[in-house]
Parts: C-alpha cells; sequence; structure tokens
C-alpha cells in the first residue's frame, strides 16, 4: 500500500489533509506559528478601511495582497477616547491607551515643545517596542514623515531612555535610526538602501499623506477622488517594501508586516472619536507563520469580539481588536516579550494562526469514515473531500463545524466504497 504525503502547508487555511486507499492512511500537514527576524510595523496615516475595498485588487494589488497571503480585519479600533494622530500612534507604540493610570498620558497633538517627553509628561518613563526590541540586541529604527514624531526620538533617546537591565547593555537610545522625511517615497527609498547594508529588526514607518489629503480634499473613497487616488499611491509604498523583502535574501521568507492606522476620517476631520468613519481601522500581518486570507476574528473567538458598528470602551469584557494591540504583536513575532506596563495585547494572545491538529484521525467503520480532530473552542471548521487529486474539486462534507476545545467527529459515509479518497480540514472564514 502507497502512503501519499503531501507537502506541509503554511500559511494557509488547510489544516491537515488524509487519504483513504482501501484501507485507513493518514497524513497531517502543520500550520503552525513561526518567529520572524525582523518586523515592518507600518501605520498609515488616515487610512479608512472602505476605502481599500472600494478600490479593489485591480487597484490595490499590494493592500490585497496582505489581505490574501495574511490575516486581516476591516473592522479594527482606534483608542476610545481620543482619534488622532500623536496619541494613537502612542497606543500603538507603548500598547496602552490615553487615559487612566494605565494610560500613556500623552493627549497632544502638535509638535512636542523642546526636551518634553513621555515620562516628562507622565510623570513616570512609558516604555515603548524600540525598548523590548534594542534592550533584546536588536537594531531598530522610525521613518516618520511628521515632524510631531521627534517626541519618540526624544522620549527615547540616549538621555532618556531607560537602562538596559536585560542581558548585555544596549545602551538607553533605543532607536537606533531616526529619519523624518515629508515624502513616503523618500522614507521607503531610505528603508530599502538601510536594509542592505544594516539590516533592522524593527522598523515603524509612517505615512502620512491620507490624512494630508483627507484634511484637504476630505475623506472621499470614491474612486477617482483626491483621498483614493492617493490610497493607490499608498499601495506603490507597499510593493516597494514586498519587493525589498523579495530581494534580500536576509529578510526573504524571515520578516513580516503589520500594518494599521491612527484613525480614519469624515468630511475633512477626524477628531471625533464617536464617529464610525473615524474610529473603524484596518489591522493586517503578513510573514512567516501567519494564516493566508484569514479573518483576524474568526482566530480569536474567544478573547476578541468584533464589534459590529459599535465603539466598545475600554471596560467591556472581550475587547475588539485595536491597534494599540500592533506593537506587543510586533515583539511577538520577533519572540520577544511584551512592551512593560502595557495593558493592550499584553498577554501576546493575538493569534494570527490556527495550528493543525496534531490527532486528525479516520477510521472505517462498516461503509462509513469517522474523522475525529481536536479543535479550538468556538473557531469555525470545514471538511471537504476529494476523490482525485489530479482532475477533481473539492466538495463540502461538512461546514460551520463548531470547535468546542475538545474532539469532534464527522462522518463520511461513502469512504468504504471508493479506491481512495482525500479529506482537508481547514478553517471557515
Amino acid at each position: 500500500m502507497k502512503i501519499k504525503q503531501p507537502k506541509p502547508k503554511h500559511r494557509c487555511r488547510v489544516l491537515a489533509s488524509t487519504v483513504v486507499a482501501a484501507q485507513l492512511i493518514i497524513s497531517v500537514a502543520t500550520a503552525s506559528a513561526q518567529s520572524a527576524a525582523h518586523v515592518i510595523h507600518i501605520s498609515i496615516d488616515g487610512l479608512r478601511p472602505d476605502a481599500i475595498t472600494a478600490l479593489g485588487p485591480t487597484n490595490l494589488p499590494n493592500f490585497y495582497r496582505l489581505r490574501n497571503e495574511g490575516a486581516f480585519t476591516d473592522n479594527a479600533r482606534t483608542d476610545y477616547d481620543y482619534t488622532v494622530t500623536l496619541p494613537n500612534h502612542t497606543c500603538q507604540l507603548t500598547g496602552r491607551g490615553v487615559v487612566g493610570a494605565t494610560g500613556h498620558g500623552w493627549t497632544s497633538n502638535g509638535d512636542p515643545a523642546a526636551g518634553q517627553t513621555l515620562a516628562s509628561n507622565k510623570g513616570s518613563y512609558i516604555a515603548g517596542a524600540f525598548d523590548v526590541a534594542h534592550d533584546a540586541g536588536l537594531r531598530t529604527g522610525l521613518y516618520a514623515s511628521k515632524t510631531k514624531f521627534s517626541l519618540y526620538n526624544t522620549s527615547w533617546n540616549a538621555a532618556n531612555g531607560a537602562l538596559d537591565l536585560t542581558g548585555a547593555d544596549n545602551g538607553r537610545d533605543k532607536i537606533d535610526l531616526y529619519l523624518y522625511n515629508a515624502s513616503s517615497l523618500t522614507l521607503v527609498n531610505t528603508l530599502v538602501a538601510n536594509m542592505a547594508t544594516q539590516a533592522l529588526h524593527y522598523a515603524f514607518l509612517h505615512f502620512a499623506e491620507p490624512d494630508n489629503t483627507g484634511h484637504s480634499s476630505g475623506w472621499v473613497i470614491t474612486p477617482g477622488s483626491a483621498y483614493s487616488n492617493v490610497i493607490k499611491t499608498m499601495d506603490s509604498r507597499l510593493g516597494v517594501i514586498f519587493a525589498l523583502i523579495a530581494t534580500n535574501a536576509q529578510l526573504a521568507g524571515r520578516t513580516a508586516i503589520v500594518l494599521t492606522t491612527d484613525h480614519g476620517g469624515l468630511g475633512t476631520d477626524h477628531s471625533n472619536a464617536t464617529l464610525r468613519e473615524v474610529y473603524t481601522i484596518p489591522f493586517y500581518v503578513w510573514g512567516p507563520g501567519v494564516m493566508a486570507g484569514a479573518s483576524l476574528y474568526a482566530l480569536n473567538p474567544a478573547n476578541r469580539s468584533n464589534p459590529g458598528t459599535t465603539r466598545p470602551a475600554y471596560t467591556a469584557p472581550v475587547q475588539p481588536i485595536r491597534n494599540g494591540e500592533s506593537g506587543n504583536l510586533a515583539l511577538k513575532l520577533l519572540g520577544l516579550p511584551p512592551v512593560p506596563g502595557s495593558t493592550i495585547n499584553h498577554a501576546q494572545d493575538l493569534a494570527v494562526t490556527v495550528a493543525s491538529p496534531s490527532d486528525f484521525q479516520l477510521t472505517l467503520v462498516g461503509d462509513s469514515g469517522v474523522l475525529t480532530f481536536s479543535t479550538k473552542t468556538n473557531v469555525l471548521y470545514d471538511v471537504q473531500a476529494l476523490d482525485d487529486w489530479a482532475t477533481g474539486t473539492w466538495v463540502n462534507l461538512a461546514t460551520n463545524i463548531v470547535g468546542t476545545g475538545g474532539v469532534v467527529t464527522n462522518v463520511d459515509a461513502a469512504a468504504a466504497g471508493l479506491a481512495q479518497r482525500f479529506y482537508w480540514l481547514r478553517l471557515h472564514f
């Protein structure tokens, strides 16, 4: 009897496969998370997710590459209280909300005063993703297209950064490379040049053009509008980053992208945190170990709740996905612990894949095949079958199987009467 072994499938929604050929033959493919050596954390200022879907994959091939090859949602949330640039980017980098005892406390949206830092404003040190990455001996960089981002360079420089108490002393300056330039093209081209000489492990990029255009011409998502056209320009910037990863042997297959934004917009403003068009934002993850085409809410059914059109507060028992998760997610992808003092995704439990069950089994009982496999609570699964690998098409045997956290069973009454049959267990999105 010949056992057919399909190649392991990574970054895909297929979880396992089984072959029947007269007797029981099983092969399981893995879909496990992997650590990245490099993370490029991108925030596209003022990016509305419905602008992406309005333009579609033909106009935005690189945004849709992130969606099709990675895990994503178009229904993430900003900070509850503030939907302006500097407070929300501070949420991303520190893993904290803005207000309250555990918040980072930065509410201003203008350029900081000379020497002003997150710590001087709060009255205590506020750590960020740069602290954790740099203290672990990794090389970091911040590429900003607004002058106000000097706040981070000052807060975490050689004078104001915290002492490195983790392993070897890598110094108090947590950002190895800081660049301000209003042009996103200059920023990505500089990133490419820097990566070629001394690759950064954690790079944060901020692109301001959609926000600038929204303020001047309005957040109009209709194709052909000024705002819509600048989103196409952002797609071309992503294309440069994808090309960088693909053509650099050190980065290829070892680099993750985390992309989100600080807010959306309506009319020519985004300061009203109660407006759906303002607080609804995208959150995309791409890279090694990330499940392709996956809904982030489907991957996290027990610990993240899709808010629909609502605006949950930080007191909600199950939180929506927020842009403030991005810093701690980037650190998790690098195999690092969370930002000290962070409260958003501090457990680093935002899943970007679901592992293949190691106990996927088929037993022949009379004329039926009985499939059993372990599940993750509330995750939805599909079982499909195929009789001819070369010419056949996959047919659903069962869909929307609700995971219980235990073992579930599915029966295929036609299995034993066939010369061979292939099965796929996949997530239902």
